[in-house]
């Protein structure tokens, strides 16, 4: 008589619990927001450890997004992005213009990229929906730094006085667009020695960029207070890694 009780009860229990389950909605949101990283570690480099657009085809990819490149074979020079896994934090100079001051990449990766004087990138392709540029880590480049710290055949040595007396700065500008209209524009400092600061960047900052919103092309130039006839006198070079991106994608 107890085990004919016990299967009963039993077996009411497992009616109620699946017809709780029954009952049970799963609810799916509208929107779902992945995280997409580019983070340069897949790009093919020479035997050097750099990728310089010396190919011509005139830009690397790295998760999708597009980093553009101008090479000019006469003079084996270039503007736009490079990717490089250069890590000597010691030698100063032009010689050293692929290297990271910091001696890795962001978080101890191999791999960067390096921003000079006017460049750019694409974003992802919006296949699903809107990219919008979250965050980013940068830091100067060994011979930017190295330039700034102890001057060169160019530039003074950067202080808090100056050529004017208000301090050196040297900033990198993030502009980003959507459609070829402006979405926002983000001041990122790599030197500021301004009102008491003595700020010159050896390792990598993890740097905000939301305020640029939705954006398919991303662009980076550079200012400073140390320019003669309106030109930079100090290399304007920047180390960025892992470019976080948000996408916005309807389940509906």
């Amino acid at each position: 008589m107890k085990s004919s009780k016990l299967f009963l009860a039993v077996s009411l229990f497992g009616l109620v619990l699946t017809s709780c389950q029954q009952e049970t909605e799963i609810k799916i949101p509208d929107t779902v927001t992945p995280t997409t990283l580019v983070d340069f570690e897949g790009v093919k480099l020479n035997s050097k450890g750099y990728w310089d657009g010396s190919d011509l085809t005139g830009a690397f990819v790295s998760v999708n997004s597009t980093f553009k490149n101008s090479y000019n074979a006469a003079w084996a020079s270039w503007t736009g992005f490079v990717c490089s896994s250069n890590t000597d934090s010691t030698t100063a100079g032009f010689t050293n213009q692929y290297s990271v001051m910091n001696g890795s990449g962001a978080l101890k990766s191999k791999q960067f990229a390096i921003a000079y004087d006017s460049a750019a990138f694409i974003c992802p392709a919006n296949t699903y929906g809107n990219f919008s540029l979250k965050s980013l880590m940068i830091t100067n480049s060994t011979y930017t730094y190295f330039a700034l710290k102890n001057g060169s055949a160019f530039n003074h040595v950067f202080s808090s006085t100056g050529d004017n007396g208000n301090g050196d700065w040297f900033k990198v500008i993030i502009k980003g667009y959507k459609a070829n209209v402006q979405t926002g524009s983000v001041d990122v400092y790599l030197a500021d020695f301004r009102n008491g600061k003595k700020i010159l960047l050896k390792t990598w900052q993890k740097v905000d960029v939301s305020a640029l919103g939705q954006v398919d092309l991303v662009t980076f130039t550079f200012d400073s207070d140390d320019k003669s006839g309106g030109w930079l006198n100090i290399p304007a070079y920047a180390c960025i890694d892992n470019i976080e991106f948000t996408q916005t994608i309807s389940t509906k």
